[in-house]
């Protein structure tokens, strides 16, 4: 499952690489399919955890690993904490939860900020307030284990993106449209829900937090840090930064591949 705008396009670098040894199913969130300049409600992670359980009950004959990042990986925590029998390995890339750091309320209100601006229809004041929250360096926490899949950091020489495909580039582009409705009614939703911690420490280690080991000390890369710390579990990075599964799909697709292979 993809984060942002929620569509599942965006994975299909990594679906390619996954599939020839995988059964690979990548669902979009409501919000893909959402009217560019509609006016609808907040979407919220139990209603889309919600969704994602109906869709494993429909194609899956026994619990699926589901691996998700940002937004669905917010998404992914519900799914676990609501319908715990439902997947097999809940592989949780970067999720932004800003309840599991020690400066909550500031970045809640720097989140409402970019929200506020994005109402007012400045969209350049709303993307430079959100790429300034989330990048900028913090400290994260100190007692966690990190961990690295199979011996993929041994070939990590290269850290270029891989060049995205035209068809990636026409989906971006479409998916501009639906970046306010991501601003206005997804963001704060999502990023300030709050986990349940006996939950997610009931699921052992079906949950495997994970990130990118280009976001070291950026918001996201935090929050995967401190949910790992809190429930004694490793963070496990992966090639790339936030959007590696999009930026890098075939370095990420093999240590993913890696990850679940050894769980």
């Amino acid at each position: 499952m993809p984060g942002g705008s929620g569509h599942a396009g965006v994975l299909d670098g990594v679906i390619a690489h996954l599939a020839a040894d995988h059964h690979v199913v990548a669902m979009s969130s409501r919000l893909a399919s959402a009217r560019p300049g509609a006016d609808p409600v907040d979407h919220h992670p139990k209603l889309y955890a919600d969704d994602v359980h109906a869709v494993i009950d429909e194609l899956f004959d026994e619990p699926p690993a589901v691996f998700a990042f940002s937004a669905g990986a917010i998404t992914t925590l519900e799914l676990l904490s609501r319908h715990p029998e439902s997947l097999r390995l809940a592989v949780v890339h970067e999720p932004p939860v800003l309840g599991l750091l020690p400066e909550a309320t500031s970045l809640r209100e720097a989140i409402e900020a970019v929200r506020a601006a994005a109402r007012t229809g400045d969209m350049d004041e709303a993307a430079r307030l959100m790429t300034a929250t989330m990048t900028t360096p913090g400290e994260a926490p100190v007692d966690f284990e990190l961990r690295h899949p199979g011996d993929w950091l041994d070939g990590y020489a290269d850290t270029t993106p891989e060049p995205p495909t035209p068809q990636l580039l026409e989906l971006f582009a479409t998916l501009g449209a639906l970046q306010p409705l991501f601003l206005e009614h997804v963001l704060v939703p999502f990023t300030t829900n709050d986990v349940d911690p006996d939950a997610l420490k009931a699921a052992g280690s079906r949950l495997v937090p994970v990130a990118g080991i280009d976001s070291r000390g950026q918001l996201p890369y935090r929050a995967a840090a401190a949910l790992a710390a809190g429930l004694g579990v490793p963070l496990t990075e992966l090639p790339g930064g936030h959007l590696g599964p999009v930026e890098r799909p075939g370095q990420f697709a093999a240590a993913l591949a890696a990850l679940v292979k050894g769980q």
